[in-house]
């Protein structure tokens, strides 16, 4: 069981609930577990997420605490940051040693994430799945 310390929090402000999903907008800085340094959540910007909602004790307005453990945190920042690196650099280096020019290698290098992030948006039901969000009414 995870224990309070090793949950990334973070404040947010309900938004909106309808069809079973919650829309929280994050204000603030940083997280307590990480400081910003992944998320980007210090910025002057708000940010909005949507969460599976099935409870009916929030209400538009409530200040709530957004708590998600730091796997699943890793987890996102693999799928969305470092396998796309990667793919990137291992197609230019393909493209680059088959013998096509920089440019085109470059061009081969950013492509590949077309069908990459397309993947990704097919599944995104199920990877949201796999990210654990818990909701808490301050």
């Amino acid at each position: 069981m995870t224990t309070q310390s090793e949950y990334l929090e973070h404040i947010g402000l309900v938004i909106d609930i309808k069809g079973g999903y919650l829309k929280i907008a994050l204000i603030g800085s940083g997280c307590s577990g990480c400081h910003n340094s992944l998320c980007m959540l210090g910025s002057s910007k708000a940010k909005e997420i949507d969460l599976v909602y099935n409870e009916n004790c929030l209400h538009v307005g409530d200040e709530v605490l957004v708590k998600v453990n730091p796997t699943s945190g890793y987890k996102a920042v693999m799928l969305l940051y470092i396998f796309p690196f990667l793919l990137m650099m291992l197609a230019l280096f393909l493209v680059a040693k088959v013998g096509y020019s920089e440019g085109m290698a470059g061009l081969a290098s950013l492509f590949v994430l077309l069908p990459y992030f397309f993947m990704i948006y097919l599944f995104k039901k199920s990877l949201a799945g796999q990210c654990n969000f818990e909701v808490v009414k301050r």
